[in-house]
């Protein structure tokens, strides 16, 4: 059992225990949703995927519509002493995911990436750092448009930037966003 699926049966138990206290769960859901899931996919996204967890790339700031990563150069540098092709399409891809769980939440939504095109500007020689983010407003037509026809494209677009700020590389990922199938 994966470490997202172990999360959702123990937070179902929990739930389910909850209501049979008494407990207005519809609070409780509110608060694992908006406060505790951000924390926990913060903090456990690079153990979802052994090969993130290897490249040492760790979510530094998320927030829904919101998150800002980063790749160590050490243990991705290329042959030239620059930080590895991969490492940078792994820095582009991931955040992705986390993005989606705090703005949508886990419940409810399952993203896909259906491509990343990338761009590369200058070598990367330290630390890459990338933000991506969703506004409301495009959150709230994906939520819409998935709920209504059963799925939704939209864009992403991020830019990676090297520890002075200079931006190493360009990403955009198109996503299709589905309803979870209970």
């Amino acid at each position: 059992m994966s470490l997202k699926q172990r999360f959702a049966s123990a937070s179902h138990a929990a739930m389910t225990q909850a209501q049979q206290w008494g407990v207005p769960v519809e609070d409780l859901e509110r608060v694992v949703d908006q406060r505790l899931q951000p924390l926990l996919v913060k903090h456990l996204s690079r153990f979802v995927i052994p090969f993130v967890r290897r490249s040492g790339a760790r979510v530094v700031a998320l927030a829904p519509g919101r998150v800002v990563c980063r790749m160590p150069l050490r243990g991705n540098v290329n042959h030239i002493g620059t930080m590895y092709a991969g490492a940078l399409f792994t820095l582009a891809e991931f955040p992705g995911g986390p993005l989606m769980l705090a703005t949508f939440g886990m419940r409810r939504f399952i993203p896909i990436v259906t491509a990343l095109d990338m761009q590369f500007v200058r070598a990367a020689k330290s630390d890459v750092t990338v933000e991506l983010t969703l506004t409301a407003e495009e959150a709230e037509r994906i939520e819409a448009e998935t709920l209504a026809e059963g799925k939704s494209e939209f864009e992403v677009r991020g830019e990676l930037k090297d520890a002075q700020g200079e931006v190493v590389a360009l990403s955009r990922a198109i996503y299709q966003m589905r309803p979870k199938r209970r």
